[in-house]
């Protein structure tokens, strides 16, 4: 569980979020919904610690690891698709192996024999996001934090990121930034903000 206890943050004199307590359990899709400025990515942002609230507490019922995909998560343009993927995973104290780097790029539709040494600056970005998915399911991370996940996919993308958000969904936590509807349509519960 993530438990958002008495939870408030404002950045200025605009307030975000107000005394919020709220417990989020793992076994399902809980999606994350609300206008364009309503906090969805701030919330995510709350869940995984990276802010910290001005008054309240945010805690994890067992130690947890975190891995996220946002807009603003950056590769290294000048760096190969494995290099990428070999480093965030060292960065989180996983060795990733020639064959389990195939498998990743298998999984989230990135073929990673013909472009695993291409510099990403060269890339899509449908495929940059692909790669960010890569290195979200390199770590083992048991919450995923997910802001448009799949924003700049192709269906194709779109599907095998969905299929494997579903599978995951039974042993992780799993919180959806979305206003897109079929990414809505996955999840098995949903945030509406403003709280």
């Amino acid at each position: 569980m993530i438990i958002f206890d008495d939870v408030s943050l404002s950045f200025g004199r605009h307030e975000i979020f107000k005394n919020i307590s709220l417990e989020l359990r793992g076994g399902k899709i809980i999606g994350i919904t609300g206008a364009n400025g309503a906090g969805k990515s701030t919330f995510l942002k709350l869940a995984g610690k990276i802010l910290k609230p001005d008054s309240g507490s945010v805690n994890f019922s067992i130690e947890k690891k975190i891995a996220m995909i946002s807009p603003e998560m950056k590769i290294y343009d000048s760096l190969t698709a494995q290099e990428n993927l070999i480093f965030f995973a060292k960065l989180r104290g996983v060795n990733l192996s020639a064959e389990k780097i195939l498998n990743l790029g298998e999984r989230v539709g990135l073929d990673l024999k013909t472009f695993g040494k291409t510099p990403t600056e060269n890339f899509s970005t449908g495929m940059k996001q692909r790669l960010k998915f890569a290195i979200l399911l390199s770590v083992g991370a048991n919450i995923w934090l997910l802001d448009e996940p799949t924003a700049n996919l192709d269906d194709a993308g779109r599907e095998k990121f969905f299929k494997e958000i579903q599978a995951a969904k039974v042993e992780k936590i799993i919180l959806l930034a979305t206003n897109d509807k079929a990414e809505v349509d996955i999840c098995d519960e949903i945030i509406q903000l403003p709280l």
